[in-house]
């Protein structure tokens, strides 16, 4: 495999589901030219996910990538240097999210994940249940259900009331800290790789769905990958790469172009 970019100044961000995954199968197959070639040039591939901690860490046994990450959309950051690590948190713990989930629902019909029982979640996810009860144990935000998608802008209100937002997902909505958000996570963690390494870095960022937007806004080569039925979200984003393909597919087109491989 050749390149006619250099690689070794580059951190790659990426969500997940939808993107590196496929949006249902969940499989990361079709990616897995551009893993290798990442992990050849020893490129750190940042996962920036509305996942749990738990869930990423055994994603990351499959990718047989072992780098800092992104979870609960910013919410919280991963932090893996040399064997050493630690967890950042920058939104409110689950116990203050799921109070004020609870005042919400008294007023608008939806359903959390803490409300659900884990064939529930198995059901609404196509997760097995062992990962389907990683998905469960969250630190910081609640995805949830919306039984009636006019009473959004009502909830966003409420939401805000108390320092909480509301952000949409690949396919739930989440109850997220205000100010939460995945582009805040991913400064940080630039941040730190660039102390680590006394060097700048060139970033590129890989989503699909409105939680990306922010992410995607603060990079330098922003990628966007297609839906399964090929229409791209909307959102004002400089520079922009259109993937061809939905999820793993185009993740690893996108990819290959940008490093020029041949």
């Amino acid at each position: 495999m050749k390149t006619n970019k250099e690689t070794y100044n580059t951190i790659i961000f990426t969500d997940l589901d939808g993107t590196l995954l496929d949006h249902d199968t969940y499989s990361f197959a079709p990616a897995k030219e551009m893993l290798n070639f990442v992990r050849t040039h020893n490129i750190p591939l940042i996962i920036v996910s509305s996942k749990t901690k738990n869930e990423i860490l055994e994603l990351q046994k499959s990718l047989k990538i072992f780098n800092t990450f992104v979870f609960e959309n910013g919410a919280g950051i991963y932090i893996c240097d040399q064997g050493v690590t630690k967890t950042l948190a920058l939104g409110f713990d689950i116990h203050m999210i799921r109070k004020s989930f609870a005042k919400y629902k008294k007023k608008i019909a939806m359903q959390g994940f803490s409300d659900m029982s884990l064939e529930e979640i198995v059901t609404l996810t196509g997760l097995n249940p062992k990962k389907a009860q990683a998905a469960r144990e969250r630190l910081f935000t609640e995805p949830f259900v919306l039984e009636d998608e006019d009473q959004l802008e009502t909830l966003q209100q409420m939401a805000h009331t108390d320092g909480l937002n509301v952000v949409a997902g690949g396919r739930f909505y989440h109850l997220i800290t205000e100010g939460q958000d995945k582009a805040k996570a991913i400064e940080v963690v630039k941040d730190f790789y660039e102390q680590k390494y006394q060097q700048n870095f060139t970033t590129i960022a890989l989503g699909d769905s409105p939680n990306d937007l922010s992410m995607l806004q603060s990079v330098d080569n922003p990628i966007l990958i297609p839906h399964p039925d090929g229409s791209y979200m909307s959102g004002a984003i400089k520079n922009l790469t259109k993937a061809k393909f939905p999820g793993p597919s185009g993740w690893n087109q996108a990819l290959r172009a940008h490093f020029d491989v041949l």
